[in-house]
């Protein structure tokens, strides 16, 4: 029996692939289903009430849905940012980068995002999941240039501030508001096309490595194109459409989880507090 090729996309899926990480990610839906399945007067005592808020709530109300088209909406999200971006972290040789980032994210982010809120006094209530689903797809940012440099050594990681600007850039473009937000758009479009610039005057003519790019392998390249289409795609979902009367509060919420998802492991990497796995597909 031959051994798979090096380069095959699935038999590296096969080895990235954890079953543990997977009913681990698996737990966040279901907790979600499982609060949804109480009375709604419970579930109300669970959600982040703005002018009574409590520590308690603060992390619970991630997980309160009033109805099932508002649960599915998010967990069909979760699973798509957070399945993927472990797929990717996994293939890239990030897997404990994303592990440890995931459990920050789950233990700190809600009772985080929650007070947040505060910053804008309303008298309303919060609850749902599309917060923590944002830094999961500010996570993919990351994670998704990992993997474009796995694919092809001279993309480098560094640069992934580039493409987390291009998405705050188009934010700014699908939020309908003026002023602050337009500003930001603008800023973040000089930024990104400053780090396009950057990697463009560093860009070796030949992989550092002396192997041959991935490009070319059937899989790989999917996998990456169906990470920018994901990453971009997810931001008409969290600022689409949302309604005149609270769309305010949730660009707020759905924004900084995103920034902060990207900010967190970025900075870890930046440090030196978490890197790479000990390998390509380690362990």
């Amino acid at each position: 029996m031959t051994q798979p090729d090096d380069d095959s996309f699935l038999a590296a899926l096969r080895d990235a692939v954890r079953l543990r990480d997977c009913l681990a990610l698996a737990l966040v839906p279901a907790v979600a289903v499982a609060v949804f399945t109480l009375p709604a007067a419970r579930r109300r005592s669970l959600a982040f009430t703005y002018r009574d808020p409590s520590l308690v709530t603060a992390y619970t109300a991630q997980f309160v849905h009033f109805d099932a088209a508002h649960l599915a909406a998010n967990v069909l999200g979760y699973a798509l940012v957070a399945g993927f971006g472990y797929v990717l972290a996994a293939l890239s040789g990030y897997r404990r980068l994303f592990g440890v980032t995931a459990a920050t994210y789950l233990l700190a982010f809600p009772p985080a995002l929650s007070w947040l809120n505060l910053a804008l006094p309303r008298n309303a209530v919060g609850y749902g999941l599309s917060g923590l689903n944002m830094a999961f797809v500010g996570l993919l940012a990351l994670v998704l240039v990992a993997y474009w440099s796995r694919l092809d050594d001279r993309i480098s990681v560094r640069y992934a501030p580039g493409l987390f600007f291009a998405v705050v850039a188009l934010i700014a473009l699908i939020v309908p508001r003026a002023g602050t937000v337009t500003g930001i758009g603008a800023a973040s479009v000089f930024v990104a096309a400053g780090y396009v610039v950057s990697a463009r005057r560093s860009w070796p003519e030949r992989p550092r490595s002396g192997r041959r790019p991935r490009l070319d392998r059937a899989g790989w390249l999917d996998a990456g194109i169906l990470g920018v289409v994901t990453l971009f795609g997810y931001q008409f979902v969290g600022f689409d459409s949302l309604a005149a009367d609270s769309g305010i509060v949730n660009v707020y919420v759905h924004l900084l989880g995103f920034c902060l998802g990207f900010i967190v492991p970025y900075t870890a990497l930046a440090l030196g507090v978490l890197g790479a796995d000990r390998g390509f597909l380690s362990d």
